[in-house]
């Protein structure tokens, strides 16, 4: 629909990017004709300095730095669900001593009457 490649066979860029004033192609075609300045800037010592042409493609480590970052977080959600359930099991385990010693303090008064009566 609306792009455009540089010549029969390379990359097809969007359209948008035509005379948007950085080079895409090498011959710098798609920025001639636009109206606007050169591609050519003067840097502040007086050299010209040309952008970098475009790939097309996204920066190659992109996704891994996504991937890292994917992984990282599921690894500090699975240690978060451990942690959070030995406390729901801890509390369990200490919930349950503290009836069984409340049982077990029952029996005593019943087989033991207090003898300060």
């Amino acid at each position: 629909p609306d792009r455009f490649q540089c010549s029969p066979g390379a990359a097809c860029f969007p359209g948008e990017w035509r005379c948007d004033g950085h080079p895409d192609c090498e011959d710098e075609g798609d920025e001639r004709g636009c109206g606007t300045a050169s591609a050519a800037e003067a840097s502040p010592d007086g050299a010209w300095v040309t952008p970098p042409w475009s790939s097309g493609v996204p920066p190659a480590g992109g996704g891994v730095v996504l991937c890292l970052c994917t992984l990282l977080s599921l690894v500090l959600l699975s240690i978060l669900v451990a942690v959070a359930s030995l406390a729901v099991w801890g509390l369990s385990k200490a919930k349950g001593r503290s009836d069984i010693f409340s049982l077990e303090r029952a029996s005593r008064e019943q087989l033991m009457p207090d003898k300060s009566q």
